[in-house]
């Protein structure tokens, strides 16, 4: 009689009744793999990375992405293939290239990371067509050496990437030729098979109605309340496949809320819509948070400084909610009423985010700043959508985040600028119409007057960057 989790743990198939909001991690270390550590608990350090990987029907194949198994609740790993760095060992003790590598460049010092920098690694050789070191470098954005070795480990992934021509092996042929050359053990080429007899029904928790959740990425979540998380009675929409995608019909683009910030950041429809996104790509987290992070949950977690609302503030975006019987659409920009409020009923989920596809001469540009340049919080980000004609704004959207207790649609400063040249002078005086608009306070990331300051100069960035050519020498501003 199976479970109600089913998935396959390395080689081993686990059917297992199981609260579906326990976390992985603690699942794995309590089945003896051990290899997999606690560091952080908070999708930081990458000591807990695994891979899942799941059956891509449009390309009939098994996707492996690299997570962190601190965030993950086992409900989304059901129906998958989950990878310690246990899974990855070959028989006897022979170790696989990518070991001996970390070996040869003495990349492991007191070793407790080196499980994740494995298992990071291995997850892009599996995935990815195209190989150089700068790519392979920027798989292990998610994983910290706090011996401070990474310029070993860098050699070690170097090399490795380097050693192998894995270009000519997509598709079909790569997970042998992985296996061949003993990246991967053999059992690997039988996974996509064993995924699809498995047993993927759900069965709910079943608790006090009042403590109802609906629960999609959970990398929020499972920081903030991880213990609490088991007492929920929760629905998990990772089992609804039609809340997945990016599409476009009538001119419109429909983004379904459990597609991942990965999903979004390598979609080819946003890549044509804004080119800048690449860049974005490398300030919103690391490749584990971008492969479990979805879009719904990032735009009900409400943060005033969530990256991807502030992005999708500025494409003037709509909510779809659905209560599974009936839908109605909210204008993003209404949705947050309050502090960690949002407009959807406690029966609702998102269905979706949908948004008018731009046309014409139009521009997109995204700004954040924070204590890192990478991997944090910001303390201030901002998003603008821009449609020019010769030297007038057309129509104009902005976004501004950690200025108010809510992600904010700069309204007024939008009203003034329309129909406006693009001017010092009236970029200015709408910064002061900013500045009645937003409420920021003092807190850990920065006093209320940097933060000011901050948006200003960020707003100033936007101009600066699509409109070059009103820079003189010293600048308009």
């Amino acid at each position: 009689m199976p479970g109600n989790i089913n998935f396959i743990l390395n080689n081993e198939l686990i059917s297992a009744d199981l609260n579906p909001a326990t976390v992985l991690l603690d699942f794995i270390r309590n089945q003896k793999l051990t290899g997999t550590k606690e560091g952080c608990k908070e999708g930081d350090c990458g000591a807990c990375t695994v891979l899942t990987g799941e059956i891509n029907k449009d390309r009939d194949e098994v996707i492996y992405s690299a997570v962190n198994s601190c965030l993950i609740p086992v409900q989304n790993i059901n129906g998958k293939h989950v990878v310690t760095i246990e899974g990855l060992n070959l028989p006897g003790k022979e170790l696989n290239p990518i070991q001996q590598e970390f070996v040869n460049e003495g990349a492991s010092q007191c070793g407790f990371c080196t499980p994740g920098f494995i298992v990071s690694l291995t997850g892009y050789f599996l995935n990815k067509g195209s190989l150089n070191s700068g790519k392979v470098i920027n798989s292990l954005d998610g994983n910290i050496c706090r011996c401070t070795g990474h310029n070993s480990i860098i050699r070690a992934a170097e090399k490795i990437s380097d050693k192998f021509d894995f270009t000519a092996h997509s598709n079909g042929t790569r997970f042998k030729f992985l296996s061949e050359n003993k990246i991967i053990p053999e059992y690997f080429l039988y996974i996509k098979e064993r995924l699809s007899k498995l047993n993927t029904s759900v069965i709910k928790i079943s608790s006090d109605p009042g403590n109802k959740k609906y629960v999609s990425g959970g990398t929020d979540l499972f920081v903030q309340i991880p213990d609490e998380m088991l007492n929920y009675e929760i629905t998990f929409l990772s089992d609804d496949p039609s809340l997945k995608g990016i599409s476009i019909y009538n001119g419109e683009c429909t983004i379904g809320s459990l597609t991942t910030v990965t999903d979004i950041l390598e979609s080819g429809i946003m890549n044509d819509l804004y080119p800048g996104i690449k860049n974005f790509a490398g300030l919103f987290g690391s490749t584990p948070i971008r492969n479990s992070a979805t879009l719904g949950g990032n735009i009900n977690n409400a943060s005033p400084i969530g990256d991807m609302t502030a992005l999708f503030l500025a494409l003037d975006s709509k909510v779809v909610l659905s209560d599974s019987e009936n839908k109605r659409t909210v204008p993003l920009k209404d949705f947050y009423l309050s502090y960690k409020t949002t407009a959807g009923k406690p029966d609702e989920y998102t269905e979706s985010l949908k948004f008018k596809i731009p046309k014409g001469n139009y521009y997109i540009n995204f700004e954040k700043i924070s204590k890192r340049t990478y991997l944090d919080i910001a303390s201030v980000n901002t998003a603008i959508l821009i449609f020019t004609g010769q030297d007038t704004i057309r129509e104009i959207h902005l976004s501004a985040g950690g200025v108010a207790p809510v992600p904010l649609y700069l309204k007024e400063t939008c009203k003034f600028l329309k129909q406006k040249k693009i001017s010092a002078e009236n970029i200015s005086n709408a910064l002061d119409i900013t500045q009645s608009e937003i409420s920021p306070i003092s807190d850990a990331r920065g006093s209320a007057d940097y933060k000011r300051m901050l948006l200003n100069g960020l707003i100033k960035t936007h101009f600066i960057k699509l409109f070059p050519e009103y820079c003189s020498e010293g600048g308009i501003f």
